[in-house]
């Protein structure tokens, strides 16, 4: 799809920005960078002022303001798990947040049972860089709130 730039009066070919934001998701996942490299996610595709949101179950519940604060709270995995990975199901565009189906699977680093739960990841994102990622467990709570029915 070409997105006329009124500035320039030429078709622009580069893609509209909800499917570009689709794909910065897509990355976060495919590419591990979401489980593996929380540096490259804040310095790459946040915004300084990055809100992330963890539910009142989480290991570590609460909402942090800022890159130090979201590394802070995603370097606590490694305490709390041996291994854990997210594994992606499906994507949905709405429009600047995109939710993300996903099975988080972990295993505890003191008890070594293993966990597997469904989890629902929306991530708002302006200009295509993370303004907000919040997760919780119920999908259709998370469409809903991101606008979708």
């Amino acid at each position: 799809m070409a997105i006329l730039d009124a500035t320039r009066g030429a078709a622009d070919t580069e893609q509209p920005m909800p499917q570009k934001n689709v794909e910065i998701v897509r990355r976060m996942y495919e590419e591990g960078i979401f489980d593996r490299d929380v540096d490259r996610l804040l310095d790459e595709f946040a915004t300084p002022e990055i809100e992330y949101v963890n539910p009142p179950e989480a290991v570590d519940p609460g909402v942090r303001h800022g890159r130090a604060e979201v590394a802070q709270a995603r370097g606590n995995a490694p305490a709390a798990f041996e291994s854990w990975r997210h594994e992606l199901h499906e994507l949905f565009d709405c429009g600047e947040s995109v939710v993300a189906a996903v099975s988080f699977h972990a295993r505890s680093r003191t008890s070594g049972v293993e966990v597997a739960q469904e989890e629902a990841h929306t991530w708002t994102l302006r200009d295509g860089k993370i303004v907000r990622f919040e997760w919780g467990r119920d999908l259709q709570t998370a469409l809903e709130a991101a606008g979708r029915k």
